[in-house]
C-alpha cells in the first residue's frame, strides 16, 4: 500500500499542549506532592477512599490481580470478554493468572449473560473484568448483580472511559475496584500513566501495601517521558503525523500481546501534565461526542448499546457487513489519511501464546466482531470536512 503523504489523521488523540509541559515541569520541581494532590482530587471527584496513580493502565491492572488474588488466593482465573484490548490478557499473565474467556453477546461489544453465568459456576474465577471498550459502556451494573453472592470481585476495566458517565453514574466506579489509562489516545492522557479506583478498604490495603513495594521512575525513564511529551505535543497533529506513521520500527496502530512491561508509580512529571484535568477531559469529551453526534447523523450506528444515547467515546466502532468491505473501506482511509483503524486484530485467543483456550472452546461472536469491526476517529483533530469524507464512505 503506497504511503500517504500529508495531512493524516491519528485513529485516537488527546493533544498535549506546551502549557501541558510547562505545567508537568512544574510538577517535577514539586515532587511527590503533585502525585498526592492529583490522588487526592481523583478521590474527591469519584466519591472513592483509595485512589493510586502507576505508570500505565496494564500496570494497574496487575496490581488490582494480585491484590485480589491475595485476598482470595485458592481463585487464580480471570473472567474477561473473549474480544479486549490484548493489554488485559498481557496484565493477567503479568500478574501470574489464568485467562478465562467468555464470548460476547451478538451485535454489541459485551458479554453473552447466558453464557457469563454458566462460567460463573467455576469456583476458580477470582474476577470478571467487563469493558468500556471505546468508551461504549459494558453492563458493569449486572456482572455485579451475578456475582455478588459468588465471592468473585468486579474489576471495571474503564481504560478507555475516564471523564464518561452512564445513567447519571461514573465510570470506574461501578465494580470492586476500577482502573483508567492514561496514555496516548486515551480519553485524557499525561503522556503514559493509569489510576485504580476502590472504594473497599480490602482491596484498597491490599493495593497499598503492593504500592509501598513498586519503584517510581528513575531520572533516565523520567526524561524518556519528558521527550516523548515533546514529540506527542508536536507530531499527533494531522499535518505531522503521517512522518512517524511512515516508520515502521515505531510500529503506530500495532496491537500487540507483551507481559513484560513496567510497574511504577506516577511520576511528578506526568501528575503535573494532568493539572486542572477535569476540565481538560470535560472539553476533549464535549468535542469527541460532538463529533460522534455528527457521525451518527449520517445513519451510522454503534453496536447495541445501554439505552439509546450517544455515550463518551475515544473512538466511534462500527461493525461493518463483512471482512471485504472492512478491508475496503481501511484501504480508502488510508489513502486519504482518514484515520479509520481496524480495532484489535482478532479475539483474545487467536493470540498465538494463548491458542490453548481454544481447546474444547469456541468464540463466534468475538471472531466476528474482529473480522468487521472499524473504529472512526472522533477527537479535536477531526474537522467538519474529515467527516464529510467518512460519513459517505460508511453508508
Amino acid at each position: 500500500m503506497a504511503m500517504h503523504i500529508g495531512r493524516t489523521l491519528p485513529p485516537a488523540a488527546a493533544p498535549l499542549h506546551f502549557k501541558d509541559i510547562i505545567s508537568g515541569w512544574a510538577g517535577l520541581f514539586e515532587g511527590v506532592i503533585t502525585v498526592g494532590r492529583f490522588e487526592e482530587e481523583l478521590k474527591e471527584v469519584y466519591g472513592v477512599r483509595h485512589c493510586f496513580a502507576v505508570s500505565s493502565g496494564k500496570a494497574a491492572l496487575v496490581l488490582i490481580l494480585q491484590a485480589l488474588n491475595e485476598l482470595s488466593p485458592e481463585r487464580d482465573e480471570v473472567l474477561i470478554p473473549a474480544y479486549t484490548c490484548y493489554s488485559v490478557p498481557s496484565a493477567i499473565v503479568r500478574a501470574g493468572l489464568k485467562v478465562r474467556l467468555c464470548d460476547l453477546a451478538s451485535g454489541t461489544l459485551d458479554f453473552d449473560f447466558d453464557r457469563l453465568e454458566e462460567q460463573l459456576e467455576n469456583p476458580r474465577i477470582l474476577c470478571v473484568i467487563p469493558t468500556h471498550l471505546f468508551g461504549l459502556p459494558a453492563d458493569a451494573e449486572r456482572v455485579k448483580r451475578l456475582v455478588n453472592h459468588r465471592g468473585i470481585f468486579v474489576v471495571e476495566d474503564a481504560a478507555q472511559a475516564m471523564g464518561a458517565e452512564w445513567n447519571g453514574k461514573k465510570m470506574g466506579t461501578l465494580g470492586d475496584v476500577g482502573l483508567f489509562s492514561m496514555g496516548r489516545g486515551k480519553a485524557f492522557s499525561t503522556v503514559e500513566g493509569g489510576i485504580i479506583l476502590t472504594d473497599n478498604d480490602l482491596i484498597g490495603r491490599a493495593i497499598e501495601k503492593r504500592m509501598g513495594a513498586i519503584a517510581g521512575y528513575g531520572a533516565f525513564d523520567c526524561l524518556k517521558v519528558i521527550l516523548y511529551a515533546v514529540a506527542l505535543s508536536l507530531l499527533i497533529h494531522p499535518w505531522v503525523y503521517w512522518l512517524p506513521k511512515s516508520l515502521p520500527f515505531l510500529k503506530l496502530g500495532e496491537t500487540h500481546f507483551d507481559p513484560s512491561f513496567p510497574i511504577r508509580r506516577l511520576s511528578s512529571f506526568q501528575a503535573g501534565v494532568a493539572k486542572g484535568w477535569k476540565k481538560k477531559i470535560g472539553e476533549l469529551k464535549e468535542v469527541r461526542l460532538k463529533n460522534a453526534r455528527k457521525i451518527a447523523g449520517y445513519g451510522i450506528t454503534l453496536p447495541a448499546v445501554l439505552g439509546a444515547v450517544i455515550p463518551g467515546l475515544i473512538r466511534y466502532p462500527v461493525l461493518l457487513a463483512d471482512v471485504e468491505t472492512k478491508k475496503k473501506i481501511l484501504r480508502i482511509s488510508e489513502s486519504m489519511g482518514l484515520g479509520i483503524s481496524g480495532g484489535y486484530p482478532d479475539s483474545i485467543d487467536g493470540i498465538a501464546k494463548l491458542a490453548y483456550l481454544s481447546n474444547g472452546n469456541s468464540f463466534p461472536v468475538a471472531k466476528d466482531i474482529a473480522e468487521r469491526i472499524v473504529a472512526l476517529p472522533v477527537h479535536p483533530f477531526v474537522s467538519d470536512c474529515d467527516i464529510q469524507k467518512i460519513g459517505p464512505l460508511l453508508i
